[in-house]
């Protein structure tokens, strides 16, 4: 096996004595088009080693192609580069693992080392003028880039593969090879030298006019002709590497790649066809339910771009650099604000990290909107409908045709059905197996441009793009040391405080504390007993007892609820604390999740009041409503006579305040910064159907909970009729991000497949691979949270959130619960460090993760634009800015163009 092949300017083997000896071929002579072949005699390759020891290749050009003085310009570019002698890479046979990694880092080195010099020459960085990465020159990528297939003869492997055309021929101009995949739009392949100079695209009409009499030519197609061999399927495979795919040319279905399938075989083809024709049934019903109740991009008025956002964010930090360009230092005045006399200085924003809240007023959002014409009311099903006129109520015709349960049901059953097919199952999992080994091919190819690539953005990597932890509750958003810390304080400043009125008299924090034997002394994060990492695994029912400190559900409704004695003033501050630690990292947000149990009619309004009156706003944070599914105990308690009085309490005011903002005036406010619902429980329970069609809503009177399905359809019922309503009213919609696929049923991922815009977990998706197929190609959102998963239902090394990342499902990473699972100050980043140790992901990849978690998250498309670049709604390199995201467009263009393939089947 061959040594390590440098993409460096300077990284000439310097071949030894005992080189000459053996007379090995160096890799240059082994893939040059223009070689003869490989066994060659001794003294021809003696020769040829003596001339490019003199800077000299067989077409009489150096190898930056730029002169013939060979000898002063390597030695020019080692000092400029600063190599050493015994720093320039030697080939052997011989396959050496740590020379090679040790080689592998000094390429890296030195394409910054190369960057860094034509920023001296040239006074600033050119990497976004040409628009492409440094060139890599793989053995398994042609030379002869944009050249039609026809002109290359056909031989036994890609290594003895050699051009027709010669370089007189073509002009006598050296065409290095592309970055991989690079392809231009008009279809003219260009791209960069080794020196960062632009290539022009080959003309590759003008070889086909030169070339089309070769009567070599012309015999070496009649021979392959499909005529001369009847028995071999034929199929029409173009030169990959001139349509721009990365890695390898594998197939990417029938007649398409090689390896694709054969066309001729007709039972092959009627089940392939019948497959397609399974998983676009699949994403129709999908696109049906997303559509209708407006979860798709930039269904959302928030998205609009004249949207207001109240408080506002702060202004981003380059803003103000842009004001000052092209001042100095030594001008004073153009470094100083000067102010009108008639004009007084702005009031300076809040500085983040202090003060949270201070900049929210709630006199500054009056006068409200008013009340609608419109009306709403709950149907027969159970579904609230809004309707435009009392004539049309009295009708029963609703702005919106939501549908039925019957019709969810169907629908359901055809995903179930497509999803257990075996063909379909298998086709799945074959184009997840391809689609991860692609990757893995293509990491090996490109992992060291990728890092050439992150080298040269300035200021940007890990810790400072914006990052979002899409799923984290709100209740145990701080870690535990925070959380004894504060309740420490508390006994220590205000043991006199009363907190909780308990047996008919009220209880001061001391008096708790002396009831269960405990001082402030005595308080330690093992007394606290809050981690859940030793007793917790498959058992969800003691998990959930770890958000008692100490045991103690009276310490729980003190220090973690909203609704208390003190009206949840001590969770209100602890969040404060935690708000000013994120606004103080600058790059991290959070989507915290908070319950609204559906237990009465006024959750909502406690709810918002606490938020509102707290001042609990941040341009870190956005609220999800976190929905329990624990009918079963509120009809266990007599709280409940039906689901449906479930259903009125969650979702009646929503429509009252849609209505008219001026009935809930803090509820309108909260509202702005809620972007959806969740469904949380335990998934593990089992499901038992004691139906064989499920009742209604209001005649679901047993002590039995509905299943995971049937909450999920009300859910998304509602939401839809109330989007619709709101879209009108230019207020903002919600999306539907339950729990989905940690444990329990399978039948829980088509219910999310069917109606939900992304999803928590996902982790039953590596059961179904069609499932999985489907999330691959709708790019539908996943939060996984493998250190949670660690502690509850599936070990770490264990988790599949490696094989989603590398076959190109939209996974990002999250928390669940810091207070059971953190141990440091900085859990999001704690997830990532973890992963990356144990995953051994790259910073690209990190980034990439972090780029999903945005993308994922319900920040408003201002927002998103700041942190992700203008065009980051785009597709592939159309929409990637490397200034902020720190993502390679190589990765991005592969990324792309892979889900372009799969889709074109």
């Amino acid at each position: 096996m061959k040594g390590s092949y440098s993409t460096a300017l300077d990284a000439s083997p310097d071949l030894g004595p005992s080189q000459y000896e053996d007379d090995v071929p160096s890799s240059e002579e082994d893939y040059s088009p223009g070689s003869e072949s490989p066994d060659r005699e001794a003294t021809s390759s003696h020769a040829t080693v003596i001339q490019s020891k003199n800077g000299v290749s067989d077409g009489g050009h150096n190898e930056g192609g730029a002169g013939m003085n060979g000898d002063e310009n390597v030695l020019s570019d080692d000092a400029q580069a600063g190599l050493l002698p015994r720093d320039k890479q030697r080939k052997t046979a011989f396959y050496d693992y740590a020379s090679e990694k040790q080689m592998s880092h000094s390429e890296a080195k030195q394409f910054y080392q190369r960057h860094q010099l034509e920023t001296q020459h040239t006074g600033g960085s050119n990497w976004s003028q040409d628009g492409y990465s440094p060139v890599i020159h793989a053995k398994t990528f042609p030379t002869s880039a944009g050249v039609e297939d026809n002109y290359l003869s056909r031989a036994d492997s890609l290594r003895s593969r050699r051009s027709n055309v010669s370089l007189a021929q073509t002009g006598g101009n050296h065409k290095p090879t592309l970055p991989l995949g690079m392809a231009q739009a008009d279809g003219a392949v260009g791209g960069v030298d080794r020196r960062g100079h632009g290539i022009g695209a080959i003309d590759t009409a003008h070889i086909h006019q030169k070339r089309e009499n070769d009567p070599l030519l012309l015999a070496d197609q009649a021979a392959r002709h499909h005529s001369n061999h009847l028995g071999i399927p034929h199929e029409e495979k173009p030169m990959l590497a001139t349509e721009g795919i990365h890695g390898a040319g594998a197939g990417v279905g029938v007649g398409s790649g090689a390896g694709g399938y054969a066309m001729s075989d007709a039972n092959v083809t009627a089940e392939l066809s019948a497959i397609y024709t399974n998983i676009q049934k699949v994403l129709d019903l999908r696109h049906k339910y997303i559509r209708l109740s407006l979860q798709g991009p930039f269904d959302n008025p928030k998205d609009d771009p004249a949207w207001r956002i109240y408080p506002p964010p702060p202004d981003p930090a380059w803003a103000h650099v842009k004001e000052h360009t092209g001042t100095n230092a030594q001008n004073s005045m153009s470094n100083s604000t000067i102010f009108d006399g008639n004009e007084e200085p702005v009031k300076p924003p809040r500085k983040m990290g202090q003060d949270i809240g201070e900049d929210f007023d709630m006199n500054d959002l009056y006068p409200l909107p008013g009340s609608a014409e419109m009306s709403f009311g709950i149907d027969e099903s159970s579904v609230f409908q809004v309707y435009e006129t009392s004539k049309s109520e009295e009708l029963d015709t609703p702005i919106v045709n939501i549908p039925s349960i019957r019709e969810y049901y169907m629908d359901l059953d055809a995903i179930l059905n497509v999803s257990s097919d075996g063909p379909s199952k298998s086709f799945a999992f074959r184009r997840l197996q391809y689609l991860e080994g692609k990757f893995n091919l293509y990491y090996l190819l490109n992992e060291y441009q990728e890092i050439a690539d992150s080298k040269k953005v300035p200021h940007r990597d890990f810790y400072n793009v914006r990052k979002v932890d899409t799923h984290v509750h709100h209740s145990a958003c701080m870690n535990q040391k925070h959380l004894l810390r504060f309740i420490k304080s508390k006994m220590k400043k205000y043991p006199d405080e009363v907190v909780l009125f308990r047996d008919g008299k009220h209880l001061t924090l001391k008096e708790v504390f002396e009831s269960i034997n405990l001082t402030a002394y005595d308080l330690s994060i093992d007394t606290l007993d809050m981690h859940a990492h030793t007793d917790t695994f498959h058992r969800f029912d003691k998990f959930n007892l770890k958000y008692n400190p100490i045991g103690e559900s009276r310490l729980r409704t003190i220090f973690l609820k909203t609704d208390n004695f003190i009206k949840g003033r001590y969770l209100a501050e602890i969040t404060k604390e935690v708000i000013s630690d994120l606004e103080s990292s600058k790059y991290q947000m959070v989507e915290w999740r908070i319950s609204i149990y559906g237990r009465d009619l006024d959750e909502w309004d406690k709810l918002a009041a606490w938020v509102v009156d707290n001042k609990l706003f941040s341009p870190n944070v956005r609220w999800l409503i976190q929905i329990p599914r624990l009918y079963d105990v509120y009809k266990a308690t007599g709280l409940m006579d039906n689901f449906e009085q479930v259903i009125i309490n969650v979702f009646q005011p929503l429509f009252e305040v849609t209505k008219d903002p001026k009935s809930h005036p803090k509820l309108h406010v909260f509202l702005q910064r809620v972007v959806g619902f969740d469904s949380v429980d335990d998934e593990s329970k089992v499901e038992r159907r004691l139906y064989k069609k499920f009742p209604l809503p209001k005649v679901w009177n047993t002590h039995q909970n509905p299943p995971y399905s049937y909450w999920i359809y009300y859910l998304f019922a509602n939401i839809a009729s109330l989007n619709v309503w709101r879209k009108q009213r230019g207020f903002n919609t919600f999306l539907l991000r339950p729990h989905c696929g940690e444990a329990g049923d399978t039948d829980h991922l088509a219910a999310a497949v069917l109606c939900c815009h992304s999803i928590s977990h996902g982790l039953l998706l590596r059961k179904v691979p069609l499932l999985q197929y489907i999330f691959y190609l709708e790019q539908i959102g996943v939060a996984m949270s493998p250190l949670s998963n660690n502690a509850l239902f599936l070990a770490y090394e264990r988790n599949p959130f490696l094989s989603y990342f590398r076959r190109g499902l939209n996974v990002s990473l999250s928390t669940d619960d810091p207070l059971q699972f953190a141990f440091t100050k900085e859990p999001l980043i704690e997830e990532y460090s973890v992963a990356a140790q144990i995953y051994k992901l790259s910073a690209v990849d990190m980034c990439e993760l972090a780029k999903h978690s945005v993308e994922q998250s319900g920040f408003e498309h201002v927002i998103k634009q700041r942190w992700l670049g203008s065009n980051y709604h785009l597709p592939g390199v159309a929409g990637n800015d490397m200034t902020k995201l720190n993502v390679p467009s190589i990765r991005e263009a592969f990324r792309h163009e892979t889900l372009t393939q799969e889709f074109a089947m």
